[in-house]
């Protein structure tokens, strides 16, 4: 089964030759007369003598790609396992088998901020789904921060249930829903306690409770006759009784909680799954940070700032912006991705037309590359229209059109 790409005005196109599959039959039929939601829209199309099939891909970007430079949060994850669960549901109405679907990291498309996923159903595959969803599971487990106990528990739970004999969808989702239904009811508690604290003066304390003291719904009793300048005296002189016992209340509260034991959560498999690029990010987040800083000052005419060398003893290149309207793009690592879409990107070009991952730029020993990631107004290099997906080699001097904004690259 052969895997290319292409780009035809504005749409883009995931191309598989099915070569030796069974395509002709009603799975073919249903996906070309039926526009099924979470599926990509399939045409068949006959070049040269030979079928191919056509999915649109137009804006949307392959999980692989997305987990490339980040982590995955239980949040992503949940929205995507629910929303694959319901492609599920969806299909089985027009009776299409989930051997159909081709459920590789890199040809599962998802939305970036939202987490919609599309799926890939190639008529007459063959696919054991419970195996590859098992796969899939694993990819999520090892893209997870390793720090965050609540994607750790998450990821594992889901991966050590398909591990089990005959088990089932239903299984899953409950589990992903119960989850999701704890943490609201934690949100709403927590909520809940706030509001409660936050209302001192409905405090409901008997006098013996409080020392003999007065209550807190005593505190307009207290008041009562007070003008502003004696209210203040009171208080300067510590005489408000609520005001004290509130604090000795507020202080027991503390003591109480200090007193609980906090477990660890201990992950036994965790060094199975270690994030081998944590110091890559790492440093790429301090490099970014220490840019955005120094670009801040330059607009802000806060003295005159050098944009020096920051990679590993090799030449920075840069961006001209060839449009006076426009800025410089340095590059300060590799992989560099440049597009609008602001946690996902190493550059932010915030521009209508510029794609959300637009492009992305390698280094290669001594040589330089360019990718279109699937971008909706294209990337021309040189004066030629690059393909989406397709990757070419730049040298010093090349002019990068990124949608209609200029560039040469230095």
């Amino acid at each position: 089964m052969k895997i290319n790409y292409q780009r035809e005005f504005r749409h883009n196109y995931l191309i598989i030759d099915p070569e030796e599959l069974v395509w002709q039959g009603y799975e073919s039929q249903m996906l070309l007369r039926n526009q099924i939601e979470g599926v990509l829209r399939l045409q068949i199309r006959q070049i040269d003598e030979k079928i191919r099939f056509f999915y649109e891909i137009t804006s949307k970007q392959p999980l692989s790609r997305i987990l490339e430079n980040r982590n995955i949060q239980a949040e992503e994850i949940r929205k995507l396992m629910l929303g694959l669960f319901g492609v599920l549901e969806r299909m089985d109405i027009y009776l299409l088998r989930e051997e159909n679907i081709f459920l590789e990291p890199e040809y599962l498309y998802v939305d970036p901020d939202t987490f919609r996923v599309w799926l890939c159903v190639i008529p007459g595959l063959k696919k054991n789904f419970s195996e590859n969803f098992g796969k899939l599971l694993e990819y999520l487990l090892g893209s997870v921060n390793h720090q965050d106990k609540e994607s750790v528990v998450l990821a594992y739970g889901l991966y050590q249930e398909t591990r089990k004999e005959n088990y089932g969808l239903a299984d899953l989702i409950r589990m992903l829903q119960g989850g999701q239904k704890q943490k609201e009811e934690s949100v709403y508690c927590q909520d809940r306690n706030r509001k409660i604290c936050e209302q001192k003066n409905e405090f409901s304390e008997t006098e013996e409770d409080m020392g003999g003291e007065r209550t807190f719904k005593d505190e307009k009793r207290f008041y009562h006759g007070m003008d502003e300048k004696e209210r203040r005296q009171q208080e300067t002189e510590g005489k408000i009784p609520w005001k004290k016992k509130w604090k000795q209340w507020k202080d027991q509260f503390s003591r109480k909680s200090d007193k609980e034991e906090i477990l660890p959560t201990r992950v036994p498999w965790e060094m199975m799954f270690q994030d081998l690029s944590s110091e890559n990010n790492q440093e790429k987040e301090t490099l970014k940070q220490k840019y955005e800083k120094e670009s801040s000052q330059t607009m802000t005419g806060q003295g005159t700032v050098l944009l020096a060398d920051f990679s590993t003893g090799t030449e920075q290149r840069t961006l001209r912006a060839l449009d006076r309207e426009d800025m410089d793009i340095p590059i300060l690592y590799y992989p560099f991705i440049i597009g609008k879409q602001e946690n996902l990107v190493d550059f932010k070009l915030d521009r209508n037309t510029v794609s959300r991952l637009h492009i992305r730029i390698d280094k290669r020993g001594d040589s330089y590359w360019i990718k279109d990631l699937n971008s909706t107004n294209g990337t021309l290099l040189r004066g030629r229209l690059l393909e989406n997906n397709e990757e070419a080699e730049i040298y010093a001097g090349d002019e990068i059109c990124i949608a209609r904004f200029r560039y040469r690259f230095e």
